[in-house]
């Protein structure tokens, strides 16, 4: 057994524009089944319309309950159907709206299981799987970009900033001009981006892995045979970008010798880098060095190592100790330590 509560009433084909806007009749009456959800005994809404598009629209609304007692505690209480059609009585039909209540005959009972299972699917899956998808989103992005930028240099990362932001610009008029565009359009730009993303990084990830399967293959030049000290042009300090590499180790301990040492600084990532050498404590004189200013142990020369460009670092130690240096652009990340025994 079901009762229903059923409500006609007719719209002006003119005025139908007008009713199926945010905040129109229809939209809110539509709206109106989260409500209802959340009442004791409700099982289904319905609302249909005649599809002529001139004259009078003819629209039915109907309210489905699992028994009477329901359906008067519904209809007494508000918000109820009838209460909103009668709110927007100024684009009805005069004298078309009618409220009926009935009660369906039945062998077997049309409540479907699978029906409310959907209906409680939605009320607790989607609220978490839509945000967590959005944040796996968001980090496919961040990731995949960050890993691209990475492994691209000079114009080309330029040029790929600018394609992308043409194509945010793009979809974003496309959906500004399409405000009702279906969940598969929104799915399927969603799934070419990932798609387009995930290739990226796993281009860049193994282009990486390649690098250092080919660096860990050769023997690094900067790194001095045992027992040797390090001489004039014989070793290079690398400045990736974020990291600083000698001899195949970050932020490295670079053995140095009492006197005037000498690197070759290269510079292998895409920002501009630069080593600033200064004192056992870590205490910077000068938070920019520049060659020979005497403010500073040492600094390479010059001390603005644009991408793919070579250095030199000169500097003499009078004293043994540990004496620290850094990138003065990036002074948390680049860092190291010359070391004179």
């Amino acid at each position: 057994m079901e009762y229903i509560q059923t409500i006609l009433f007719q719209i002006p084909a003119t005025r139908l524009e007008e009713a199926m806007a945010t905040g129109g009749l229809l939209s809110e009456l539509d709206n109106h089944r989260e409500y209802l959800r959340n009442q004791a005994g409700f099982r289904d809404l319905r609302i249909t319309r005649s599809i002529n598009n001139e004259g009078n629209v003819l629209v039915v609304v109907e309210t489905r309950w699992t028994d009477d007692g329901s359906l008067v505690r519904y209809e007494t209480n508000e918000p109820n159907a009838a209460t909103i059609v009668r709110k927007h009585d100024h684009v009805l039909v005069p004298s078309s709206l009618q409220v009926l209540d009935m009660e369906a005959l039945r062998t077997e009972s049309s409540w479907k299981p699978v029906e409310q299972a959907g209906h409680a699917r939605e009320r607790t899956v989607l609220p978490i799987v839509i945000p967590i998808g959005i944040l796996a989103f968001l980090l496919l992005v961040i990731y995949g970009l960050s890993r691209v930028y990475l492994e691209i240099k000079g114009d080309s990362a330029t040029g790929l900033a600018a394609g992308i932001a043409i194509f945010v610009l793009l979809m974003a008029a496309f959906f500004a001009n399409n405000p009702k565009a279906s969940g598969v359009q929104i799915g399927g730009v969603l799934a070419i981006c990932a798609i387009i993303l995930a290739g990226g990084a796993i281009w860049a990830v193994a282009r990486t892995d390649d690098k250092g399967e080919a660096a860990s293959s050769e023997v690094p030049s900067g790194s001095p045979a045992p027992g040797e000290s390090p001489g004039a042009g014989a070793n290079e300090i690398d400045l990736a970008d974020n990291v600083i590499k000698f001899g195949g180790q970050e932020s490295p301990a670079i053995p140095a010798k009492l006197g005037e040492n000498t690197f070759t600084v290269k510079n292998t990532g895409i920002a501009v880098h630069n080593v600033h050498v200064d004192g056992t404590d870590d205490a910077y004189a000068v938070a920019f060095c520049s060659p020979g200013d005497g403010q500073s142990t040492g600094c390479t020369d010059p001390n603005r190592v644009a991408a793919g460009k070579t250095a030199t670092l000169t500097f003499t130690i009078a004293t043994a100790g540990t004496y620290h240096f850094r990138c003065d652009f990036h002074t948390t990340e680049m860092k190291g330590t010359f070391v004179v025994k």
